[in-house]
């Protein structure tokens, strides 16, 4: 199959149109997505990815009165979107389109990406589009350009090029169809920002295992039925003591990466990188290529770093991934959930 891989807008549309399959960049990580009102395309994304058929995706809207449209917003909806978007926010809304993807389920989810070119290129699209993260389902999302196209490189009909993701992991998700607001996935926008407008804003567990024997039940979002953003390495999540530790001992570097805040705190520190980084360039050939340390000084920054390290650390055969606990405070929500659940064995 060929590509398209292009930044013309109106070219990539028109794919969407035909019933096409596109990755596009979001502000979060890049997405694969097709026409929402397009069945047999939407049906196709699960195939490439290898995604299970019950893991619903996230309808792409350039604007709150498209999403008005075809769903029940609400006076909370409204609040949220007025806030929130364009921005990396996720809302579960009752449907009042029955014929939008998945049919199966009366409710959609529904965000505005915050790129203005991405919010043009739907506009021109004719519609909203339907897309999980582009990865390998259960794999980390991906952040880069060059990850999207050595991945997807003849297995999508496009490729947008637009700006690269800044936040670094997906977005928050808010189901407003239940009894109460409840938050279905953390991200970038906390919970403790969501409960002034959702003061009776719920917290399922997110790693409550759903009922497998009922083929019937499919999840309302992304992120809370399956294992998700794991790379092939190991990932252990330490203290930062452990993780200053792990740097003196215990691991063979050519075999290891780290992630932290730690990395060159000091000059102790800065010292033990130093001589791991000599023990690499002396005996690991072409080691040099891949740094296997990745310093990191706010919550954010771990964010945006996080999903881009573990694909240069698989790229590179790294066996484990020792990854520092976040800091308290903001940015902590969204990134220890993305941690927790890579470090979940398979």
């Amino acid at each position: 199959m060929k590509t398209l891989i292009s930044s013309d807008v109106r070219l990539l549309a028109n794919l969407i149109q035909e019933g096409k399959v596109v990755v596009f960049p979001t502000e979060t990580v890049y997405g694969i997505g097709a026409s929402t009102k397009n069945e047999v395309a939407c049906l196709r994304v699960y195939e490439i990815k290898g995604r299970p058929k019950d893991n619903p995706l996230i309808a792409h809207f350039h604007s709150i009165e498209e999403i008005e449209k075809v769903c029940v917003l609400g006076e909370l909806g409204r609040k949220l979107l007025e806030k929130y978007a364009p921005g990396p926010l996720t809302l579960i809304l009752p449907k009042k389109d029955k014929f939008l993807f998945p049919k199966e389920l009366d409710t959609l989810a529904v965000r505005i990406p915050k790129n203005p070119v991405i919010r043009e290129w739907i506009k021109l699209s004719g519609g909203a589009i339907s897309a999980p993260s582009a990865n390998l389902s259960g794999r980390p999302s991906l952040t880069k350009l060059a990850d999207v196209v050595r991945y997807f490189d003849g297995k999508v009909d496009g490729i947008l090029i637009a700006e690269e993701p800044s936040y670094g992991i997906e977005s928050t998700v808010v189901s407003l169809v239940g009894e109460h607001p409840a938050l279905l996935r953390p991200g970038s926008i906390e919970s403790k920002e969501l409960k002034i407008i959702l003061p009776e804003l719920v917290f399922p567990n997110p790693f409550e295992t759903l009922p497998v024997e009922s083929v019937s039940h499919v999840p309302l979002s992304p992120g809370t039925k399956y294992k998700h953003y794991a790379p092939s390495a190991q990932v252990l999540l330490v203290s930062t003591d452990e993780f200053v530790q792990s740097l003196k001992a215990g691991f063979d570097p050519k075999a290891t990466a780290w992630i932290g805040f730690s990395l060159s705190s000091n000059e102790e520190k800065g010292k033990v990188l130093s001589e791991r980084k000599d023990v690499l360039s002396k005996e690991g050939e072409g080691s040099l290529e891949f740094d296997h340390f990745s310093f990191v000084s706010t919550n954010e920054e771990y964010t945006s770093k996080l999903y881009a390290f573990f694909e240069a650390c698989d790229l590179a055969k790294v066996q484990t991934i020792i990854c520092e606990t976040p800091k308290p405070g903001k940015g902590w929500e969204g990134l220890i959930n993305r941690l927790e659940k890579a470090s979940l064995r398979k």
